[in-house]
C-alpha cells in the first residue's frame, strides 16, 4: 500500500479469485508457502498452514495460465495482514507487491484483465 492509499481504497482495486488455487513457492527454497487464492495488479493473498507476521518480506514464484500458456513469475511481496480462518489452522495472508520486473507485471496485468 503506498502512503497516499488507505486499505479501504486497496481492497477496491480489481482483484481476479483463481479458482485452482495454485501452490505458491519461495523463490530461493522453493518450498510452498500457501496457495494463491486471489491476484490484483499489486497483491495478493494466500492460504496457508502457517502465519506470517506482518511486514514480513518474501521473494515468492507464481505459477500462472496466460491463456493456454503456463508461466511464472518472481515477485516480492510484503505481508500486510493474516488471520486464522475461523480458528481452522488455515491462515489467509494479504500481500502487497513491493517488487516485479517490467516482464512480470505485464504478465500479472494479462492474466488479471488490466
Amino acid at each position: 500500500m503506498t502512503a497516499n492509499t488507505s486499505p479501504a481504497e486497496q481492497r477496491r482495486k480489481h482483484r481476479v479469485t483463481i479458482p485452482e488455487h495454485p501452490h505458491v513457492y519461495d523463490a530461493h527454497s522453493g518450498e510452498i508457502i500457501g496457495e494463491l487464492v486471489n491476484l490484483s495488479s499489486d497483491g495478493l493473498m494466500l492460504a496457508s498452514s502457517s502465519s506470517f507476521d506482518y511486514g514480513s518480506v518474501r521473494q515468492v514464484r507464481i505459477p500462472l495460465i496466460k491463456g493456454e500458456q503456463a508461466v511464472d513469475i518472481r515477485v516480492g511481496a510484503e505481508s500486510l495482514w493474516c488471520e486464522d480462518a475461523n480458528d481452522s489452522g488455515t491462515f489467509w495472508t494479504g500481500f502487497q507487491i513491493i517488487d516485479i520486473s517490467p516482464q512480470d507485471q505485464l504478465i500479472l496485468d494479462s492474466v488479471i484483465g488490466n
